[in-house]
């Protein structure tokens, strides 16, 4: 029964551990140029959080917990980190996991629909320039590839 009870912890703990995020981020070159980088992000990371905190007329060190309160973000002084990525309210520790996170949360996930947006332009401008064409051309285009005459229909 022992044996039953110590197993069953191990799977639930394991569980536990194995939802959290990790995150890791690889800076090669010189020395210096891995310095300069950690720099601009702490850098940013500094702004973000100073941002925070004037928003919520907070002091530039206001902690996670006054801003969740001040911003009334869901939990209040114990929001979790998600609720203050959600509220944009998050303050970054000045940790290696803090750093990390700031990286994922407000690089990543914020600029990935400009990335999207971009790639939607660069489309619709490959089409324009397809349809800008012949349609005898595009026709012996579509047949050169193995496909029918008149493939990609314009307007």
């Amino acid at each position: 029964m022992n044996r039953i009870l110590a197993t069953l912890a191990f799977v639930l703990v394991a569980g536990l551990a194995s939802a959290q995020e990790t995150y890791s981020i690889s800076v090669g070159g010189t020395t210096a140029n891995r310095n300069s980088i950690v720099g601009q992000l702490d850098l940013g990371r500094t702004q973000n959080n100073t941002d925070v905190c004037t928003r919520a007329s907070l002091p530039a060190s206001c902690t996670q917990a006054q801003a969740c309160v001040a911003l009334q973000v869901t939990g209040g002084a114990s929001c979790t980190a998600a609720d203050a990525i959600s509220a944009h309210a998050r303050i970054y520790a000045n940790t290696l996991a803090g750093r990390e996170s700031f990286v994922a949360n407000e690089l990543i996930r914020l600029r990935a629909p400009d990335f999207l947006a971009e790639q939607t332009v660069r489309d619709q401008a490959a089409v324009t320039a397809w349809c800008a064409i012949s349609q005898a051309n595009r026709d012996s285009f579509c047949t050169l590839i193995g496909l029918a005459a008149g493939c990609g229909a314009c307007r």
